[in-house]
């Protein structure tokens, strides 16, 4: 038991024991289970696995989701606050190359000879390949963008340093330069749109993101491309220019039809990650910046309908938006946040804010990867701030969240004209519940410029006063961060590696802290953080 336990270790960091041992491997072999499992099944797996962890309520809704103060927890105000858990990060590392592995499992299928043949019964051999590449593209683009340098796969590489998953060649791997990382992610995702079939389906089932449509992956991939291409404008103009005009000219996203979204089931058993996390608990709200943004008292922007799709009035209780029944009111005054990283949260009623709406809190709630409209706004950005393409994100998120025509009409006719504060302000509203990137965008910017800053003095609304369970209620309060060491005056640059690589990839992982400006810490910039 003990050994299998340290085997299964290994495959899931990637980075521990290696796995040939020949007497282990008979002992693992399981008679009653088919030798190789269809692609198909990998992939569905792979991908619900990859949101669950990646969206739940620890590793989105504890971190990204309060840091870029979409939601705040209600209970509590730590990881609002940056002292977010050692087991988020351990988590968001460990799961990636878990998940990568399965993805590689549904390559070497595919390119084995001796498999090749039995995968194409679930799709088109390129299309399958050109998939999984598209998927670790994505998995690792979020990995790097939390830590740094990280172990790294590639499908289509021979650099010497891209060492993750080889486990039956090294049990330490290098932590790949995060420099690296993305050029190969842009060469990955370009052969990956390049090598599509569009005839062919990718799998004739269990794709969960686009039914196996493979047009559809293609334009996923190349949106990717601006995606990642625009992360390093800042360091890498020439390199982020091509790429993302060689990705325009493939094709990428037009409408919300191409938004490429993790779909789920509304059995509990098979949910969206974030609605799991309010089966038994109530623990996060919609943060009053996000809603006074949205009520039009923050930035410069018109009071946005989009409200009403994405929160309920303080009326409705958590029991109506997970029963569907919550009244939507079209009054702004009725929408009233939670305070952000306000410490006495928990002396607060909960008839003082408002909770995620029904949109969101649902058992089949689609996990969004990417959308068309953020496509939109970073064609706007390559066009030199493009009041066209702007115009277009705009309606195409407020589209996607089913705003009436007329009041995207109105609403988009009173837009502020577009410059970066303006695109970039509404591409953080237009990235609601894509947390992981909006922070991305955050530290690539500098925007949203709407956010609460740390030491800032916030004042109450009257609501929230009166509604405050204790005989001395608070009237203001001053964000304070952490106490973090050390502390900071800003979001968290990045998240530490975890404790546990200190023991099993310890050389490997101080070289890589000692590449980071201030070491492994909260205060390091990215390379391509240079805002």
């Amino acid at each position: 038991m003990k050994n299998k336990f340290i085997l299964l270790l290994a495959v899931v960091l990637a980075i521990t024991f290696n796995s040939c041992d020949q007497d282990l491997a008979e002992i693992n072999e399981n008679p009653n289970n088919p030798e190789v499992v269809p692609t198909s099944n990998i992939f569905a797996s792979a991908t619900k696995q990859f949101t669950d962890f990646s969206r739940d309520a620890f590793n989105e809704g504890r971190l990204t989701l309060p840091w870029v103060q979409y939601w705040g927890q209600t209970a509590y105000a730590d990881e609002d606050r940056y002292l977010y858990r050692e087991s988020s990060a351990e988590s968001i590392y460990r799961n990636t190359y878990l998940v990568a592995t399965d993805f590689k499992a549904i390559l070497d299928q595919n390119t084995n000879e001796e498999t090749r043949g039995l995968a194409a019964a679930y799709g088109d051999n390129d299309n399958q390949i050109a998939a999984s590449r598209i998927m670790l593209s994505y998995m690792f683009y979020e990995l790097t963008n939390f830590f740094g340098d990280v172990p790294y796969y590639s499908y289509g590489s021979d650099n010497e340093t891209f060492q993750a998953l080889k486990l039956e060649e090294t049990a330490t791997p290098v932590f790949a330069a995060q420099e690296d990382i993305y050029m190969d992610i842009l060469k990955e995702l370009r052969e990956s749109a390049d090598m599509i079939n569009e005839g062919a389906v990718v799998f004739n089932s269990g794709d969960n993101i686009y039914g196996g449509d493979a047009t559809k992956w293609k334009k996923f991939a190349n949106s990717l491309i601006l995606r990642v291409a625009t992360t390093i404008k800042g360091v890498d103009n020439a390199t982020y220019e091509t790429a993302f005009d060689a990705a325009i000219a493939s094709g990428v996203m037009t409408s919300n039809d191409d938004n490429a979204a993790q779909s789920y089931d509304t059995a509990d058993a098979n949910s969206s990650p974030l609605w799991d996390s309010f089966i038994d608990r109530t623990d996060f709200a919609v943060a009053a910046p996000f809603i006074e943004l949205l009520k039009g008292e923050r930035g410069n922007f018109n009071p946005d309908p989009r409200l009403f799709k994405m929160a309920v009035p303080i009326s409705e209780g958590i029991a109506k938006v997970k029963d569907g029944t919550a009244v939507v009111t079209e009054n702004f005054d009725d929408y009233v946040g939670i305070p952000y990283a306000f410490r006495n949260t928990n002396f607060l009623r909960n008839i003082a804010y408002s909770y995620p709406s029904s949109n969101v809190l649902k058992p089949n709630y689609k996990e969004v990867l990417m959308e068309y409209a953020e496509v939109e706004f970073l064609i706007s950005e390559r066009n030199g701030w493009s009041q066209t393409n702007y115009e277009n994100g705009v309606t195409a998120s407020m589209e996607k969240w089913g705003v009436p025509t007329a009041d995207i009409t109105t609403f988009v006719s009173s837009l502020p004209a577009a410059n970066q504060a303006n695109v970039l302000n509404q591409k953080y509203i237009a990235l609601y519940m894509q947390a992981h990137q909006a922070y991305t965008e955050y530290r690539r910017t500098g925007f949203p410029n709407t956010l609460i800053q740390p030491n800032e003095l916030i004042t109450l609304p009257q609501v929230q006063v009166d509604e405050q369970n204790t005989d001395d209620p608070l009237t203001s309060y001053i964000f304070e961060p952490g106490p973090v060491d050390p502390s900071v005056d800003d979001l968290p640059f990045r998240l530490r590696y975890p404790q546990l690589l200190q023991t099993l990839n310890g050389e490997n992982r101080n070289a890589a802290a000692q590449g980071l400006s201030n070491g492994d810490l909260i205060t390091s910039k990215l390379f391509w953080d240079v805002n």
